[in-house]
This record gives C-alpha cells, sequence and structure tokens, in this order.
C-alpha cells in the first residue's frame, strides 16, 4: 500500500469518516494542500480550495443541517452544475451521515419524482432551474421537507431556503461533532443505475465501500499522489465522478473540475489539457474515439492543442476499442490508456495498472486485494479462454471481508436491501456482476459482454462488444450497435445497427445497389478482421439518433433487441396471411 493514503483501504476499519480521516488528514499535513483546481465554462476564472478549506466549509455546512432537521440517515438529493459547493455539501454529507444521493442535470420532472418518491428523500438539493423541476413535482413526494437552492434568487414563498444565504448565519469555526452511532457499514452513498434493462435501481454504499475503498482505485488505476492533477470528464450525477472525487482526495491529489456545461467538444478538452497542468486524464471512450479522428490528431499536434502536464491517461465506463489505445499511444508520444472495469455498485475492481504491462482491449488484472473472478454457473474458476461469470468471491467476515462494493439494492417498495450475494453450486459465495469475460494465460480479463447481450447463434456465443469493435476499424463506420436478431434456424443471427459517416451515408443515399454494396463490403471486413462466425449477417444503416442511449450515453441494446423481435413476430404474422 502506498504510504501516501491515509487509512488502509484493505482492512475494513472499527471506525472511519471520510472527512475527519481522510481531508482532515491532508489538511493537517499541509494546510496550503490544493484539494480542488476549478475553473469556469469560459476558462477565464478559476479557483484553487485547499483541503482545509473542505474541513472547515463542511463543518459548517453539517452544522446548517442540524439546524435545519436534516439528520443521520436522512437521504439528500442533489442535482446541481459542476461548481464547488457540490463537493462541499457532499463531505458534509458524509460528515454527518446524511446519504447523499448524487443525480444527472440532465433529469426532467418525472425523472426527479420518481427518484424523490423510491428513495424516500427529505432533502433536494439543486441550482435554480433543478429546483424549479423539483417544486412542479414536490406535492407528489410526501416525505420531502426541505428545498435548498445553491444559485439564483430562491422562493422563499415556496419553502425554499437559499443556501448561502442560511450558511451565512453559521460561523466560519462552526465545530461539528461526527454522531456517535455513524460507523463503518451506516447507509454513505446512493446512487441510480442507468436502466438499461428497466426502471432505474437504488444502489446503496456504506461510509467505507464507497468513501475508503476508491483509495484502492486511486493507486492501482489512476496512480494518484499528491503533486498529481486529475481531470474526470463524468458529470457529477453519475457514480464514476464519485470514483474521482474520493479516489484523487484518499490519494492527496487536486482533483480538476471544469465546469463545462456545453455538449462535449474534442477541441475544448484539447484546450483545457493545454491550458492547465493536469496530468492524468480520465475520460469515456467514446470522447477518446473522438479525440484521434484525424482532424483532431492534426490539432493535437499543434502547440494550441497539446497537453501541458498530461503523463497518465484512463478509461473506463465501456470497453475500450484496441484501435483507438494504440491511436492515442502514436499521437501522444508513448502514453498509454488504462481501461479498467468497475460498476455502479463497485470500485474499480479489474484495471490495466502500471506495474503490469498494457494490453490493449483487456480490462487488465483485478486490482489488489479485490477476489475478483471468472467462474462458470457452478462457480468454478474458468480455465484460461473460457467465457464465464465476472464475479467478486465472498469469504471472511469483518474487517478480512473485501468491502469495495455496494450494501445493496434498495427495494422501492419495501425498503429492504438485497446485496445480490448468491451461493452456487460448489457452495461458494460470490456477487456476479451480470458481465462476462474470459481471463488468458497471463491473467488478463477480457470484456466479452453483459450476460443479458450475449448473443447464441447457431451453438456459439458472440459478445456485442467484438463485433462493434471490428466494425468501428472500417473508415465508413462512426458508431454501431450489436444485438441478436431472431433466426428461425440460428436460434438468433448478429444484426448491426450502423452509423455512417458522412461521406458514407452521401454515396448510398437513395441508392440501393450501393447500400448493399457497402453491406457486404462491412460484412468481409468484419470476417477479415475478426472469427468469421462473429460477422454480422444483418446490417441496418441508422442515423446516430436512432439508437436507444441512457441518459449516460450506454446504448439500450435491450430495446434494439425488443424491436428486432417484435419486427420478426410482425413478419411471421404476415407471412402467414
Amino acid at each position: 500500500m502506498a504510504s501516501s493514503v491515509p487509512v488502509s483501504p484493505l482492512r475494513l476499519p472499527s471506525s472511519f469518516n471520510f472527512a475527519t480521516d481522510v481531508v482532515e488528514y491532508w489538511a493537517q499535513k499541509d494546510p496550503s494542500h490544493v484539494a480542488l483546481y476549478w475553473t469556469d465554462q469560459s476558462l477565464s476564472t478559476t479557483k484553487q480550495l485547499t483541503y482545509s478549506h473542505f474541513a472547515r466549509q463542511s463543518r459548517r455546512i453539517a452544522s446548517l443541517w442540524a439546524t435545519l432537521g436534516i439528520k443521520q440517515g436522512d437521504t439528500a438529493i442533489i442535482i446541481s452544475p459542476r461548481i464547488p459547493e457540490w463537493w462541499e455539501i457532499g463531505l458534509a454529507c458524509l460528515r454527518a451521515g446524511v446519504v447523499m444521493c448524487p443525480c444527472t442535470t440532465l433529469l426532467v420532472d418525472k425523472d426527479i419524482e420518481y427518484r424523490l418518491q423510491v428513495s424516500h428523500a427529505t432533502t433536494f438539493i439543486g441550482d435554480a432551474t433543478s429546483v424549479a423541476k423539483c417544486l412542479r413535482v414536490s406535492s407528489k413526494c410526501p416525505n420531502l421537507r426541505t428545498i435548498i437552492q445553491l444559485d439564483g434568487v430562491a422562493d422563499t414563498g415556496a419553502g425554499v431556503i437559499d443556501f448561502h444565504a442560511a450558511l451565512h448565519k453559521i460561523p466560519s469555526d462552526a465545530p461539528f461533532r461526527v454522531p456517535a452511532s455513524l460507523g463503518p457499514q451506516s447507509p454513505g452513498m446512493i446512487f441510480f443505475t442507468s436502466g438499461t434493462t428497466g426502471p432505474p435501481k437504488m444502489v446503496l454504499h456504506t461510509q467505507t465501500s464507497y468513501p475508503l475503498a476508491h483509495a484502492l482505485t486511486g493507486m492501482h488505476w489512476l496512480d494518484l499522489a499528491p503533486g498529481k492533477i486529475y481531470w474526470n470528464l463524468s458529470e457529477q450525477g453519475w457514480a464514476k465522478a464519485a470514483w474521482a472525487w474520493l479516489s484523487t482526495w484518499n490519494c492527496g491529489a487536486s482533483l480538476f473540475v471544469h465546469d463545462d456545461r456545453l455538449p462535449f467538444h474534442p477541441r475544448r478538452t484539447m484546450q483545457v489539457l493545454n491550458k492547465f497542468p493536469i496530468t492524468t486524464l480520465c475520460a469515456p471512450p467514446t470522447v477518446y474515439r473522438q479525440l484521434v479522428l484525424e482532424e483532431n490528431r492534426r490539432y493535437f499536434a499543434t502547440a494550441e492543442g497539446k497537453p501541458r502536464a498530461l503523463t497518465h491517461c484512463c478509461g473506463a465506463g465501456e470497453p475500450l476499442n484496441e484501435s483507438v489505445v494504440r491511436t492515442w499511444k502514436e499521437m501522444t508520444g508513448g502514453i498509454e490508456i488504462f481501461d479498467a472495469y468497475g460498476q455502479t455498485e463497485t470500485i474499480v475492481v479489474c484495471a490495466n495498472q502500471k506495474v503490469n504491462k498494457v494490453k490493449p482491449g483487456s480490462m487488465g488484472k483485478p486490482v489488489p486485494g479485490v477476489p475478483l473472478v471468472v467462474v462458470d454457473a457452478d462457480g468454478n474458476v474458468t480455465d484460461p479462454g473460457v467465457e464465464g461469470d465476472i464475479a467478486i468471491e465472498i469469504s471472511g467476515s469483518g474487517s478480512h471481508h473485501f468491502f469495495g462494493f455496494f450494501e445493496g439494492y434498495i427495494d422501492k417498495s419495501t425498503g429492504k436491501i438485497d446485496n445480490k450475494i448468491k451461493t452456487l453450486a460448489n457452495g461458494k459465495k460470490f456477487f456476479l456482476t451480470g458481465d462476462r469475460a474470459s481471463r488468458d494465460q497471463d491473467g488478463y480479463f477480457w470484456f466479452v459482454g453483459r450476460a443479458d447481450d450475449v448473443i447464441n447463434s447457431a451453438g456459439y456465443r458472440i459478445g456485442p462488444f467484438e463485433v462493434e469493435s471490428t466494425l468501428k476499424l472500417h473508415p465508413s463506420v462512426v458508431e454501431s450497435a450489436v444485438v441478436g436478431s431472431p433466426d428461425a434456424t440460428r436460434d438468433e443471427v448478429v444484426k448491426a445497427f450502423v452509423v455512417l459517416t458522412d461521406n458514407a451515408a452521401a454515396r448510398i443515399a437513395g441508392d440501393a445497389e450501393a447500400a448493399a454494396e457497402l453491406t457486404r463490403e462491412l460484412q468481409e471486413f468484419c470476417k477479415r478482421n475478426a472469427a468469421p462466425y462473429k460477422y454480422p449477417r444483418k446490417i441496418e444503416f441508422v442515423e446516430a439518433a436512432f439508437l436507444p442511449k441512457t441518459i449516460s450515453g450506454k446504448i439500450k441494446r435491450a430495446e434494439l433487441k425488443m424491436l428486432e423481435r417484435r419486427r420478426y413476430q410482425e413478419e411471421n404474422a404476415r407471412s402467414k396471411l
């Protein structure tokens, strides 16, 4: 374990509070130590806020919570842009035992209503825009008692509290005693999953399963330490933003935040990397795919586009195509992308790490201390090269029990918690992630796909990601979504919904023969660049807007599979007429 981390993330401590044991540790070590390096949308205004600042502000805000009747065990939903108050409030919640539930600014009224209702949240905290949405549904949320607005003019007539006016009444040196009943396994945070297969589910984390265990994420995947400045592109409504926050501060590094409220543009990302001393970048695969396009590679090579201090890059969210990893390394002069795997339910559990050679396209190896395995249906570890379920083995108890994954899903009706731990045929207990992978002779994991996304065609099990990655290598393809399409003889065949480049789309527009020719070209390309049985027997060219996605940008393959089943049934019905 790195000596820079104040508390061991490998053993559950008898007591722990992120605010006191981590943030105050760094504040006392060096009062000038910067925790948050913030810049506004235009990049013209910057702030450098110290660990001492956050220690002090979190005590004040926790004291404010007490005056407002917000207490340990209450759930507070927070929706705001990337402003420093978000981290101040988050730390205050952890300090006081108020269960923080971050949500994205992309939510509409009914989304907020659903989350307030099923979480039984007593408190809503947001900017003026999100508070306005909350007010429109608040009458349908009987547990909601307190609405706090972070900016603009609060509608006090509607009972909205002006955050800054209320906080102004709390002394700057206000003390706050962590509740004695708040322990390492007390509720800490709730996240809503993206809901790719149904309504969003509530994922409950404890005071340690994210706040402490993410020290492993920071040390082994992000390679963070004091002096490093880490930029994560995720909006703070997503669990990955909490990964960034908690892993950075555990390691005493500085978190960089750009309050960007515009749609992503690769040129702007390169400008930020050029202007600020960011050492570490984490971006989703979609961002890297844009950055390696030819026009962006040219800009990247200029004085205005060259990163100022970048030394370490990471990717997560979905597996990263091998071709993108190789191109990025070439254009940056040797910087590799360290791909990793984790879920809202877990910390990073498998990653490419600096102590190991990066295998492009691989998830890497299990993070030290994480009992991650690939198992068959009976719970036996699979042989190298054999596909199985990605699982965390559950063994031991107390301080020897791996605690870097969630407490469980909260049942929206009963409030009971289901930890989804299963005892398989061999008697061993596992948390099954719902994803499938294989492991090679060297111990590297290779992602196959979601267990319910895997295509079964004539006895062959085909992961959609590999087909999508192969299609992405073709110069005419921008994006694709691959699903199983019903077939009378093969059970399913591989179907690809393909988004073309503008030039390719123009070439086949209104020309059925040209479209058929491009279909054959893509099929032959897939046969050459992957195992032939995996090629898409069906290809449909679509606009980008056709692909259904979650608000976090992940393709909803389940919807496309339903579309294919419906089409199949309708076609069969017509044939019987």
